[in-house]
């Protein structure tokens, strides 16, 4: 082992261990000369002496992808030869998991294609690349919401014969990857009682990837040893060693175990379609998993280069589209068909119809879906329109649609569309999968009226979720933070412990003690726990959220925590997709005003920074009455008086019946009267502009104005001074 701070090649400075395995050990370091973070890792014996003789090494270090990580030099040192590549940030999928237990279709049909991706990359190379250790572990979710394909295996390069392979992951590693199933089982289990032993080598710098499950079945156990049925199904494909078609059995495997929550049995015969596990999946999606994972090498996608156009076409496989093609090509003879067959065949007409529908249904909701991962949220009204003329009484489509108007920043809407389809339902529910779905809609409506700050009823809609499904961890953990936003500090503990018990992630751990801390006052406690969230979370609207508490975190100790405020503003204003980081750039430029006020030295310098983040947050459509009206105020405050008087009569057009714009012009024309000689000065428009904005403050009915009162004692100054 090596020691921290060692320098090697007088290039990587070792910061830490982050991982061992069979394969060595893997440290995290600094690239002196890049200034980047890198891992360094070493790999196996059996490479050493041949990486200056053969041309391999120059292949893995011209890898360049967006899903993989770069490696940047082979050396040794100490005896051993290392390989130094990317250090990428975020969570392994195999953390995410055992925070949120599966995920959805349209979550995982996105990291499938990205994956798919980056092994018709990896395959193609010449000679191919091969993984051969593709599990959620040794996936990456990075702070970006995208994928990395991590720890490929380097000693596979440099086997003509692609027969070897670094080790072995139960339930995702295929048939041929194993030299003997049975001697493997058995050895991989010191009893029937004990927890399960790691005996053979995993991939380098990973843990051991044969424990129990997150959920589910107990798949993984001692129960999992091969029967003597799946031992002759499998023999024919024992030890013949990887290739490209070994990874697309183990991407399957992870992706089904992302699908189910559930691990693939070690047991090849006993592991169940996804069809079959009450999961909602789309025709297309079930088929290509299926194929992935045969048992047979010649019958799955032979390389990621067809598997990536089977995810690209994945709709096509849907057998409403199929059966479209089929009768496009039958053509006359299917009219003739009808004629011959008669009433004998409207009985199973009837039949198919309604498969056809279903088989619709689902391929629309799945497809918006993946239209709302990707914010295409107007193609997703019009494909969801769809499935609710096909299947009214189905629930996936509402609340398909209730997360498009939430995804959308739409809250209001959110709310009500929540409220009715909750109050007023069309929709029947029909298996144990409809429950926990309603369970995702008052889920969704109660964070739609947190977003709003109207906790109460965050509180009452998560309590309602948590009743449908209290195996979801994110549950919890929303429902403690709604308690904590009242001051139900202990009711949020009991929440957070449930939480905690279901495997709850350090990033929402961090992020519940944040807002208990804030609750009771304890704010600089509070901003630290924030800040960890912020670094460990996965999510975006969880790093949203922690982000904002974080900088009220920082408004509640004062002006001397303001440009710490400022720093972390700045640093996640673009880690975060839209919506939320508009909603931070409005923060950041809300923060600027303030060090603006408190640093008049500065004043101009920030008021300028604030006033860009605005006017580039009103031309993106954020063009709120409250937006308009902080543009206005900032151009009078950097002098430019001209263009805070064309804002704010936009805003008089924009918002023909809101006082406000007519009270703020009338302070601006206050403001440059003043700047006149007294000889010069007019305040007739002045007035003009107050008798309107009174006008309409007293048609609205709005609340006490303290600007209004300022206006009302101006006015009457001007009048005792024969200024009108």
């Amino acid at each position: 082992m090596l020691q921290q701070g060692t320098i090697l090649n007088g290039t990587y400075r070792l910061i830490e261990e982050i991982g061992s395995g069979g394969g060595g050990i893997v440290y995290k370091a600094y690239h002196e000369r890049l200034k980047t973070y890198v891992v360094v890792k070493q790999i196996k014996d059996r490479v050493k002496g041949i990486l200056d003789s053969r041309g391999e090494a120059d292949i893995l270090k011209n890898i360049k992808h967006a899903r993989l990580p770069r490696i940047y030099d082979f050396l040794e040192a100490d005896g051993e030869i290392f390989t130094v590549m990317d250090y990428i940030p975020g969570v392994s999928l195999q953390q995410a998991l055992e925070e949120r237990g599966r995920f959805p279709q349209r979550q995982v049909l996105g990291w499938a294609r990205q994956l798919a991706d980056a092994l018709s990359y990896l395959h193609s190379q010449k000679p191919p690349i091969i993984h051969s250790d593709i599990k959620p572990a040794n996936i990456m979710l990075t702070p970006e919401g995208d994928i990395c394909l991590i720890d490929f295996n380097v000693s596979l390069v440099f086997d003509a014969d692609m027969r070897t392979s670094v080790g072995i992951s139960g339930g995702y590693s295929p048939p041929e990857q194993y030299q003997d199933l049975g001697s493997y089982s058995s050895r991989l289990y010191s009893n029937a009682s004990e927890t399960p032993v790691l005996t053979e080598t995993l991939a380098l710098g990973q843990e051991d990837t044969l424990s129990a499950p997150v959920c589910g079945d107990q798949e993984g156990t001692v129960n999992d040893a091969p029967a003597a049925s799946t031992l002759q199904l499998v023999t024919p494909f024992i030890g013949r060693g990887v290739d490209e078609r070994s990874d697309i059995y183990s991407l399957g495997a992870a992706l089904y175990h992302l699908l189910t929550g559930v691990k693939p049995s070690l047991d090849f015969g006993r592991i169940r379609p996804v069809s079959d596990s009450g999961v909602r999946l789309s025709e297309g999606f079930s088929f290509i998993l299926n194929k992935m994972m045969a048992l047979d090498p010649k019958d799955r996608y032979q390389n990621g280069r067809e598997l990536l156009d089977a995810f690209n076409h994945i709709y096509e496989l849907d057998s409403e589209y199929r059966g479209f093609k089929r009768r496009e090509l039958l053509g006359g003879l299917s009219v003739l068909a009808v004629f011959v067959g008669g009433a004998l065949l409207a009985a199973s007409g009837w039949m198919l119809m309604g498969r056809e529908r279903t088989a619709s249904y689902n391929r629309n909701v799945a497809l918006a879906e993946e239209q709302i991962l990707s914010d295409d949220f107007s193609s997703a009204e019009r494909t969801l329109s769809e499935a609710f003329s096909l299947l009214p009484h189905r629930i996936e489509a509402y609340e398909t649609e209730l997360l498009r108007l939430y995804s959308m920043g739409d809250y209001e809407a959110a709310v009500r569309y929540g409220q009715d389809i909750i109050n007023n339902p069309a929709y029947v529910l029909e298996t144990a999968e409809d429950e926990l779905l309603l369970g995702d809609v008052y889920y969704l409506l109660g964070n739609a009226y947190f977003e709003q700050e109207d906790y109460r009823n965050a509180i009452s809609c998560f309590s309602l979720a948590v009743e449908k499904n209290r195996n979801n961890s994110l549950y919890f953990r929303d429902y403690a933070i709604a308690l904590a936003k009242t001051g139900s500090l202990s009711e949020a503990e009991h929440a957070l412990e449930a939480a905690l018990e279901l495997g709850l992630g350090e990033d929402s751990v961090y992020i519940v003690q944040g807002e208990l801390a804030f609750a009771e006052g304890r704010y600089e406690e509070a901003f630290e726990y924030l800040e960890q969230a912020v670094r460990a979370a996965s999510d975006d609207n969880l790093k949203y959220r922690a982000v904002l508490l974080c900088a009220r975190a920082c408004q509640q100790m004062g002006d001397a925590w303001l440009d710490q405020e400022i720093a972390l503003l700045e640093e996640e204003r673009r880690s975060l997709s839209l919506p939320a980081s508009m909603h931070i750039d409005e923060q950041l430029a809300d923060a600027y005003v303030r060090k603006a006020e408190s640093a008049p030295d500065q004043a101009q310098a920030y008021y300028g920074k604030a006033l860009e983040i605005f006017n580039s947050l009103y031309a993106q459509g954020y063009s709120t009455r409250q937006m308009a009206e902080n543009i206005a105020i900032l151009y009078q405050q950097t002098g430019d008086l001209a263009a805070a008087e064309a804002g704010l009569l936009k805003m008089t057009e924009d918002f023909p019946n809101d006082y406000r714009a007519y009270k703020r012009l009338a302070f601006l024309e206050a403001d440059k009267q003043q700047r006149k000689e007294n000889r010069e000065r007019d305040y007739g428009q002045m007035k003009a502009y107050y008798d309107k904005a009174k006008e309409l403050y007293e048609a609205s009915g709005q609340a006490a104005d303290t600007e209004m009162n300022m206006l009302d004692s101006m006015m009457e100054e001007l009048r005792e001074g024969n200024w009108l």
